[in-house]
């Protein structure tokens, strides 16, 4: 499966993320564009654990959104959508509404191979799609699980760089 980070209010957090990801994790292909994003087999036991997790607590997710509390920024999900080789691209979804298990929100990422939608393009979808979410809440990342398996990765080196460039704790 193809998991996609992406652009926007991430975007300085994602590249940096997807540069290191694509250094640290051996034996995964990269399409012939090569720097957007990284190949994960669906069989992948830790990541198909990520989104498991973020999953089972999207309605913590929900919850967060409606509150808005002070402090609480940068609402995103994860959708995996189709490509033409029969694989799934995961774009970035930073969320503006939700209502009855809707979710409303704006494409966040380029998409390297999947023609559903484009950056900056309106989205609906149900939060049962959703295969990550998260937000700051402050500095510290929640949720994030699909971010969490790159970054346990990385070398305690490439992870202490990250986590201070992208600006957020875990």
């Amino acid at each position: 499966m193809k998991r996609v980070f992406g652009n926007r209010t991430m975007k300085n957090l994602i590249t940096i993320l997807i540069t290191v990801a694509l250094f640290v994790t051996s034996g995964c292909s990269r399409s012939k564009e090569g720097d957007n994003y990284t190949d994960v087999s669906a069989d992948d036991a830790a990541m198909n654990e990520a989104i498991a997790k973020a999953k089972a607590t999207s309605d913590d997710f929900v919850r967060a959104l409606h509150a808005r509390r002070p402090g609480t920024t940068e609402f995103f999900v994860k959708k995996p959508y189709p490509t033409p080789s029969g694989e799934w691209e995961h774009m970035w979804i930073e969320v503006t509404n939700e209502h009855d298990g809707v979710l409303q929100g704006v494409v966040a990422n380029e998409a390297e191979d999947t023609r559903e939608v484009k950056i900056g393009q309106n989205v609906s979808l149900k939060i049962t799609e959703i295969s990550d979410w998260k937000y700051l809440d402050e500095k510290k990342l929640v949720g994030g699980y699909t971010i969490r398996y790159f970054l346990d990765k990385m070398s305690p080196e490439e992870r202490e760089a990250f986590l201070k460039e992208a600006g957020f704790e875990l």
